[in-house]
């Protein structure tokens, strides 16, 4: 039994030390976003034009909500959590 438990207790440090280093690792990430501005060099290759000659949706600004359109729900642009705020979310401690 003495044996098992310090199997799991030495299991557990390994998984808290490879969460602080998935929490620096996102922290580091983090702070290369915010260095780089907004994003690759090579992103706005296509002029803003996507499919079919529109303009790029890939991450549109929010749109408002119309209260008297039952289906502005339906059609509207969300604002979405970034994905540097995805994984730190995903890997925080519970």
């Amino acid at each position: 039994l003495m044996d098992r438990l310090a199997c799991l207790d030495a299991a557990y440090e390994e998984l808290k030390a490879d969460n602080a280093a998935l929490q620096a690792e996102v922290a580091r990430l983090k702070a290369q976003l915010a260095d780089a501005g907004s994003g690759p060099a090579g992103a706005s290759a296509g002029g803003g034009k996507g499919f079919g000659g529109g303009e790029a949706t890939r991450d549109p600004e929010p749109t408002e909500v119309d209260p008297n359109d039952p289906k502005a729900k339906q059609q509207a642009i969300h604002k979405a959590e970034t994905f540097a705020e995805y994984i730190a979310k995903r890997i925080a401690p519970f």
